[in-house]
């Protein structure tokens, strides 16, 4: 934002390739359009529950639908998708193994959505992957 004469200006600032789409972290897709390539963390590390059993189950479950591992089972699903949940009094700590990247912002903000409607007097807090 720039102000003249005291009154403030918005200067746009456009992209030095203007052909260019997505966050720069994007595949082609075979339409042309860009196809985000999230950057999972390594699925050989299985994620680190703690909290009551039975609530770190049915949080897992809602969330392997809306991030897309509801095909997976056992103390390992989830594995480079989710890193670690934590159940709290009060507090859900979701953190997630996966890029800062367009997608990861999406699979955050879905994870987010999923357990507010499941908590909706909980804080809740998700992080990303650096």
């Amino acid at each position: 934002m720039h102000a003249m004469h005291g009154v403030p200006r918005t200067i746009p600032i456009q992209n030095a390739e203007p052909g260019v789409a997505g966050c720069g972290h994007c595949l082609q897709g075979d339409d042309g359009e860009p196809v985000c390539r999230t950057v999972r963390g390594d699925a050989s590390e299985a994620p680190r529950l703690s909290g009551p059993s039975a609530e770190v189950q049915r949080l897992m479950a809602a969330l392997a639908t809306v991030l897309g591992f509801a095909d997976e089972s056992g103390p390992r699903a989830g594995a480079g998708l989710v890193q670690a949940l934590k159940v709290l009094p009060g507090e859900v700590e979701l953190q997630l193994a996966v890029g800062r990247h367009c997608g990861g912002a999406t699979l955050a903000d879905s994870a987010f959505e999923a357990l507010r409607g499941l908590l909706p007097d909980t804080d809740i807090y998700v992080t990303l992957a650096a």
